[in-house]
Formats: structure tokens, C-alpha cells, sequence
């Protein structure tokens, strides 16, 4: 339910994370307003107390969770970095080794990133990657393994010969560790408490009695539902595919051009 509900389009997260809170205060906010209790009462000073200690604790849970979840998504990332920095620079070595491999690496090259682009960015891949990916990325490991057989002969090319051989393993293992890696999601349970700990905060508020101007009870509720909203908002973009996918494309697309020119 929680993959489904970060799989939504941005606008339509911030909207629920916004909205919910609004439509949960608005009716508590009218009821407080019609009983017409003021703020001198004593009886209020606990709802203070419990605002004080609700609010502080989910300032700290969600300090905690921002932080995590974005460390997560940072190192959920690297691998693909450490994949197209690898792939960048064996293909590089290889066409500088012999030229008229170079169309044809391009090619092979270009194929698999189109296809880690489509089956294992833009959906979610199985573990051990989507076989359309794998397919093209053996091919691209056929063309070195042509290149060091050719290589082999050459005495004064042998250790430039064991160069690619070392990359060209370092790529596979690249790939392994993306493929195989969980993706970073956010927990469920640290979900679920958060969302009760932001309701509660905006509850307590909504509770607390009215001053003497009526709009300024609104401005304070509403003001406080809305940053709540606004903050579990940023915690489920971190969390999104949007967000994973926005930087990995970039990654891949800079590769693209690179190998276009």
C-alpha cells in the first residue's frame, strides 16, 4: 500500500499529505469556535502541555526519518553511478585500442542504457535485473572479450590489454550490485507513527481554545496543518520513485549524450 500510495504522481502526494490534515482541522476548528470557550481557563494548560510534547516528538521522529530516508536514496544511487562511470571509461580505453570498434560499441552501449532506462529504472526489475538489460549488456561484454582476444598476440598491448580485462570484470560486478541491491523504501511501521504523530499535532492545536478573534484561530490551526502536510510531503518525495528516477535518468542521460557525439 505505502509503494503504491510513493508511486503517485508528485502533485497528487502533496495534495493527500496537505489536504488530510486541512479536512481533519476544519470541522474541530468550527466546533471549538461554537462553544465559545475562552482562553482564560485553567482546564486548558494540560491540552498545552500534551500540544508541547506531541509536537517535540514528532519534530524529533521526523528529523530522524528525513535524514535516513535520504541517506538511503544517496546510497541506493551510487551503484548505478559506479556502473556508468565504469562502463564510461572501458569504452573509452576500448576504441582507443582500435578505432573502428567505436560505432560499434556506441551502439551497444546506447542499447543498454535504453535498456536499463525503460525496464529497470521506469519499472520496478526483478532481482538480478530485467533480462532485456541483461541481453544488451552482454553483448557489450562479448565486444571486450573479441578486444582482449585480439589484444593477446600484441606484446607491447598486453598490459593495456589486462586493464580492460579488470574493468570489464569490475563492470559485471557493477551491474551484480545494482540489480541485486534492495530498493531504499520507506518503513511502514516508522510510516504509520509518523502520520499519527503529524495527526495528533494538528488535532491538539485544532483543540486548543480560541482567542478573541476568530481568524486568528483559523490562521493558527490551518497554519500548523498546512506545514505539517507540507513537511510529510517532503518525507514521501524523498521516499518517491520521482525523486530516485529524476537523478538516475540524469545519470543515464549524460552517458547517452556523451556516447551520441
Amino acid at each position: 500500500m505505502l509503494e503504491g500510495f510513493l508511486a503517485l504522481p508528485i502533485w497528487l502526494i502533496v495534495l493527500i499529505s496537505i489536504g488530510v490534515p486541512v479536512v481533519i482541522v476544519v470541522p474541530v476548528v468550527q466546533a471549538v469556535l461554537n462553544t465559545r470557550i475562552r482562553t482564560e481557563g485553567d482546564d486548558t494548560e494540560g491540552l498545552v502541555a500534551v500540544f508541547g510534547f506531541i509536537g517535540t516528538s514528532f519534530a524529533l521522529l521526523l528529523a530522524f526519518v528525513i535524514v535516513n530516508v535520504w541517506s538511503d536514496q544517496v546510497s541506493a544511487q551510487d551503484p548505478l553511478f559506479n556502473e556508468t562511470s565504469t562502463l564510461k571509461f572501458v569504452i573509452e580505453e576500448a576504441q582507443s585500442f582500435d578505432p573502428k570498434l567505436a560505432p560499434i560499441m556506441k551502439g551497444l552501449t546506447l542499447n543498454y542504457l535504453d535498456a536499463v532506462s525503460k525496464y529497470e529504472v521506469d519499472a520496478r526489475a526483478p532481482s538480478g535485473g530485467d533480462q532485456r538489460a541483461e541481453v544488451a549488456f552482454r553483448k557489450i561484454i562479448d565486444a571486450f572479450k573479441f578486444l582482449k582476444q585480439s589484444l593477446e598476440g600484441n606484446d607491447d598491448l598486453a598490459s593495456e590489454a589486462a586493464v580492460v580485462v579488470e574493468q570489464a570484470k569490475q563492470l559485471i560486478f557493477n551491474r551484480a550490485d545494482r540489480v541485486s541491491r534492495a530498493s531504499g523504501s520507506l518503513d511502514a511501521m516508522t510510516t504509520l507513527i509518523c502520520v499519527i504523530l503529524a495527526l495528533l499535532t494538528v488535532l491538539s492545536v485544532a483543540l486548543l481554545t480560541a482567542p478573541s478573534r476568530r481568524w486568528i484561530k483559523w490562521v493558527q490551526t490551518l497554519g500548523v496543518a498546512i506545514a505539517v502536510g507540507l513537511v510529510m510531503t517532503l518525507v514521501f518525495y524523498i521516499s518517491s520513485d520521482a525523486y530516485s528516477q529524476k537523478v538516475e535518468h540524469e545519470q543515464i542521460d549524460l552517458l547517452e549524450q556523451l556516447f551520441k557525439k
